[in-house]
């Protein structure tokens, strides 16, 4: 069978020759590569994997800042038979020997047979002291720009087309294999679903290591055709006011806006550039949607307050349930009318109950839907023992379809672990409701979602434990959710060693500095307290729940 994805790639190459393809947008300014200058970078990387000695399915892990190489890179690698993973770098604010040397255990998992990255970055991790082992590395710099290979003409669809690590975590990330089959009907679904095509645009600061950055602003428009502005991340933090510029400038080249973003992004925007609303037209903008977290019925209200201004409208902000697992979306809310909420009781929501409407004197809670299926997955309910649940119960949420992931690179028993019965177990909890919406209320592990990062409790604490002064083991990381800035935040509660005299401030520094190094996330509250402190369950384990209670914000007052 042709391989859809890479025939579409090559046809919209000719097709499709001297117009835009993307513009990175950075603190330098904003440059545009064309369709016919990705495909001269395909032909260069592609040229560069040849002369590393790489061969058909090798797995090559692309460390690249916010570069117009990520694109050829990355391309290049399929249109070669290659399987390519966009991975993090370290940021400014990290320091970069702790943060390459929390990757010596993933590459060991992962043996890459290439390591893609700048001079500066192979730099750092030579410093850090990670061992690439016998991956080729392949410098941006010494790249030979006269060189360029033809395109490969035999990669079944059936092939890994791509390799989608978890975001944030250190340690064994699990790489989700993904194949073209997959991600070509992926693609054609959630495109049909939300009526994106070619003469719309795409407007992002996602990094591409994150599945919503990846596939669906990258890999969805690359088959489509649709233009990309991509904004540096780290750049958008500083000026998020950048999104409405470019979504509003595409608005008045008549090309319709789509965004992708994280809730607590709705929150930072209203927060920062609600003030100025005013000076930008957002009435062209088709969608604002809200994935990767548990949307906020309450962030889409302080986003359409600050920005009714500009014309924003109900309408305008979707729900988008999506993992990397099933490539991308699994729910997507109708564009063009409002995402229906509900009011539930809070004691109703747990896993084998009925939501139910709140009595009177009963506390509500205020959900959001996350719409109905998109063609190609089914979604189930399921109770404890695995079986599926009448509708309206709160249930584990497991998927089936015809784009499903492969499973966890070289990973069969965490594999095994998710994918039971045809059934991908997703850990989240939810239910669907009568008319067929689907509500998402949470995780059942240990997984915290900071700002669209995903974080493994336990890895947090590891990473904590070896801090000075913390005594080992006695670490817990915990989360909850911050009305303010609109997402999960991160708490970590940790035992001083008794007879240690550091000053507590030290320690809390250091807690601090290794996390954020590690994981790109700034701990919202580090706690130091005595040996002992920490509340553990009858079998001896650190409760979460209980520490969160205890050594959570104090109640009445607002984060």
């Amino acid at each position: 069978m042709a391989n859809r994805y890479l025939d579409r790639l090559r046809r919209n190459f000719r097709d499709l020759a001297g117009e835009r393809f993307c513009t990175l947008v950075g603190p330098g300014g904003a440059t545009t590569l064309s369709w016919d200058g990705l495909e001269r970078d395909c032909a260069v990387w592609g040229a560069a994997y040849r002369a590393a000695g790489l061969a058909a399915g090798d797995q090559a892990l692309i460390f690249l800042r916010h570069t117009p190489e990520l694109y050829g890179s990355y391309f290049g690698a399929m249109l070669e038979g290659l399987t390519p993973s966009f991975m993090p770098c370290s940021s400014p604010r990290q320091d970069p020997g702790l943060y390459w040397a929390s990757h010596a255990e993933l590459m060991r998992h992962i043996q890459p047979a290439a390591v893609v990255a700048d001079a500066a970055t192979f730099a750092e991790m030579a410093a850090a002291g990670l061992d690439l082992g016998e991956a080729r590395r392949i410098e941006v710099e010494a790249l030979d720009r006269t060189a360029a290979a033809a395109f490969a003409e035999d990669v079944p669809e059936e092939a890994t087309a791509l390799l989608q690590h978890s975001s944030g975590t250190t340690g064994l990330k699990k790489g989700v294999a993904l194949s073209y089959r997959a991600i070509t009907e992926q693609v054609e679904s959630y495109a049909a679903a939300i009526g994106l095509d070619g003469s719309d645009a795409i407007v992002s600061w996602l990094p591409l290591y994150h599945d919503m950055g990846l596939i669906a602003c990258c890999v969805t428009p690359a088959y489509l055709g649709t233009p990309i502005v991509h904004i540096d991340p780290f750049h958008w933090l500083v000026k998020p006011g950048l999104l409405f510029d470019h979504l509003q400038a595409e608005g008045a080249a008549g090309r319709a806006g789509f965004t992708w973003l994280p809730n607590f992004a709705f929150d930072h925007l209203a927060a920062i550039c609600g003030r100025q609303a005013a000076q930008w037209d957002l009435k062209g903008v088709r969608a604002f949607i809200n994935c990767s977290e548990p949307c906020k019925p309450a962030s889409f209200d302080r986003f359409l307050a600050a920005f009714e201004a500009g014309g924003a409208r109900p309408e305008q902000l979707q729900c988008c349930y999506a993992m990397a697992e099933s490539v991308f979306a699994v729910r997507q809310t109708a564009v063009g009318a409002p995402a229906h909420r509900t009011t539930v009781a809070a004691g109703s929501l747990d896993r084998g109950k009925r939501p139910a409407p709140p009595q009177a004197g009963e506390e509500g809670v205020e959900l959001v839907e996350c719409g109905q299926a998109v063609d190609g997955i089914e979604v189930r309910v399921l109770d404890e023992a695995g079986d599926v649940l009448p509708a309206g119960t709160v249930g584990e949420i497991a998927l089936s379809g015809r784009f499903m992931f492969e499973g966890y690179n070289r990973d069969p028993a965490r594999t095994a672990e998710r994918m039971k019965d045809g059934l991908y177990r997703t850990n989240d909890l939810g239910f669907v409701d009568a008319d067929g919406r689907l509500y998402v209320l949470g995780r059942l592990d240990d997984l915290i979602i900071i700002n669209g990062r995903n974080l493994y409790a336990h890895e947090v604490e590891a990473v904590a434990n070896k801090v000075a002064g913390v005594k080992p083991g006695r670490v817990v990381a915990m989360s909850e959710f911050n009305e303010r800035v609109g997402s999960e935040v991160l708490l970590i509660a940790a035992e001083q060693r008794t007879g240690d005299e550091r000053p507590r401030a030290e320690i809390q520094r250091d807690i601090q500095t290794a996390v954020h190094s590690v994981f790109s996330v700034v701990p919202h509250r580090i706690v130091v307290v005595d040996e002992g402190s920490l509340v553990k369950t009858t079998s001896g384990k650190i409760s979460r729940k209980e520490n969160l209670a205890r050594f959570g914000e104090p109640k009445g007052v607002r984060p």
